[in-house]
């Protein structure tokens, strides 16, 4: 019975991973070729978003008071000195009906006929594409009509001036409200977009095509891509010549693959140790704010890994492994000693701004965090107050160690937050056992902030737990004005997130801080 079993388990260890290998083979190849197209898609209308805000701009400066005659010398000054300031907007005008009467270039012998627009947006502007001009006979303007009578002159190109990969594919910026083709790059076939108009798909295939829509959060319009689909059976090959040769390997039997198993473990854990003691770690510093001001007050240190291969791995993948692997000490180890190489001595006469380190459950044993932050502070000459530490819950699973190790950083001045907040089990009693300054309010609460799910209402009894206990609060991945407006409104005074910056170089950071102070 035994012969037979291990032969079925040897011909299934054959027949699944093939299986498993075709599966994701397609499913990682349409996934690369939506992502692709969601981003061919998301760079066209953030390009179209930039073109309508300048126009906005310059129009409510064209519009400001006192009044004037727009097609006077002061006028068209005024006209000139507008579009000067943007870089998406290649002219302006002034329009009386259908008829151009002058330009930002100056008046005109006699008005120039527009032509009726091809369409109007929900927010009344008029819309003409392919208008050729007596100067500027080469190219197609976009033409944007204000209701008081001023134009915008758009360069078609500024929008799909995007490289794609060959002919067959397209991009370019639609209508919404009504299936229009404002601007296009390729062969784009208005037809092929009904799931969108008719049941607001974004992403879908249709006609042999991969389509991408991404809608405007700010005008009646959208970027479009559309990818042939046969691009997804040819990256389905490539991902093959990967993932079949695994499943044969696994038909040379389970004892076979147990020991190939037992070799990538090791082989894992040997890259890691060896880039522990090589510069294929690096630091990046995502700033604190200020919310209200969004003054640079601090940054996280942020551990980054970049193989020699040219692999950028994950810290989510990575951090986990070397926690589980007895490495994550040393993984600490080198972010103090790259810090301390960073920070130099150019945090000194910054009295205002600090840098926070995150700490594992490892570095809360014993004295092993006081004699890290000391090293720092001899090494750097800086001051206590420019550092903090951020230790998870998961971290503090050892009350009396991480009580006695966060307590003796802060007797030499270095504040302490607890990272991650709301996420494990922490408690109102919970959060009294440990010495701390600041919570972070995780990321996963501050999504939910205005989205009426259920753990939206979380954050506002987070706030009030830390106001209870007077601690400071921070905000974690605020991406939103809304959620930034949301947490001012409930006393929070800092946050973190792309909506302010995103991580960056030391460098970087100490040109953003002196940008502010200067």
């Amino acid at each position: 019975m035994l012969i037979p079993a291990v032969f079925m388990l040897a011909f299934l260890a054959v027949l699944v991973p093939i299986g498993a290998a075709l599966l994701i083979a397609h499913h990682q190849s349409f996934a690369a070729e939506r992502a692709k197209a969601q981003s061919l898609a998301t760079e066209v209308v953030r390009r179209a978003d930039t073109a309508s805000v300048q126009m906005r701009s310059a129009l409510r400066q064209l519009e400001a008071p006192p009044a004037h005659q727009p097609c006077s010398d002061d006028g068209m000054h005024r006209m000139a000195s507008a579009v000067l300031e943007y870089d998406q907007i290649q002219g302006a005008g002034y329009a009386d009906g259908n008829r151009l009467i002058c330009t930002s270039a100056g008046s005109l012998d006699r008005p120039i006929d527009l032509g009726a627009p091809q369409f109007h947006t929900r927010g009344g502007f008029s819309v003409r594409t392919g208008v050729r001009l007596p100067f500027a006979r080469g190219v197609g303007l976009i033409v944007v009509g204000a209701p008081s009578g001023y134009v915008m002159f758009v360069h078609p190109r500024l929008t799909v001036d995007i490289a794609l990969a060959n002919n067959r594919e397209a991009i370019g910026v639609i209508g919404v409200s009504a299936p229009r083709l404002i601007n296009g790059r390729g062969q784009i076939e208005m037809g092929l977009l009904h799931p969108f108009y008719a049941s607001h798909q974004t992403d879908f295939v249709a006609q042999n095509q991969l389509v991408s829509v991404q809608p405007s959060k700010s005008g009646d319009y959208a970027g479009v891509a559309i990818l042939p689909i046969d691009e997804i059976q040819d990256g389905m090959g490539r991902y093959l010549l990967v993932l079949l040769p695994v499943g044969l390997v696994c038909g040379g039997g389970l004892i076979l693959l147990l020991r190939v198993l037992m070799r990538a473990e090791n082989s894992l854990a040997t890259i890691a140790k060896r880039a522990l003691k090589t510069d294929e770690f690096y630091l990046r510093y995502q700033p604190l704010v200020e919310l209200e001001t969004g003054r640079w007050i601090g940054a996280e240190a942020l551990v980054r890994w970049h193989r020699p291969t040219g692999e950028e791995m994950r810290p989510d993948l990575f951090i986990p492994y070397f926690e589980e692997k007895g490495l994550i000490g040393d993984l600490t180890d080198k972010v103090f000693d790259m810090l301390a190489a960073d920070v130099g001595t150019e945090l000194k006469g910054r009295d205002d701004f600090y840098i926070a380190i995150n700490l594992a459950s490892e570095d809360l044993r014993g004295d092993r965090l006081a004699g890290l932050i000391d090293t720092l502070l001899a090494r750097t000459g800086c001051a206590a107050r420019h550092f903090a530490v951020e230790a998870t819950e998961r971290g503090l699973i050892d009350a009396r160690e991480g009580n006695q190790a966060l307590q003796a950083v802060r007797d030499r001045g270095v504040c302490a937050a607890l990272d991650d907040f709301g996420t494990g089990y922490s408690s109102l009693a919970y959060l009294q056992k440990f010495p701390l300054d600041y919570i972070k309010i995780d990321k996963s609460f501050v999504d939910s902030i205005a989205t009426g799910a259920a753990t939206s209402s979380v954050v506002v009894h987070i706030i009030n737990m830390a106001r209870d206990l007077k601690l400071g609060i921070i905000a974690e991945g605020v991406e939103t004005e809304e959620q930034a407006r949301f947490l001012i409104e409930r006393g929070v005074v800092y946050g973190q997130g792309w909506l302010f910056a995103r991580p960056m170089s030391w460098a970087q950071l100490i040109a953003g801080l002196d940008r502010q102070q200067a």
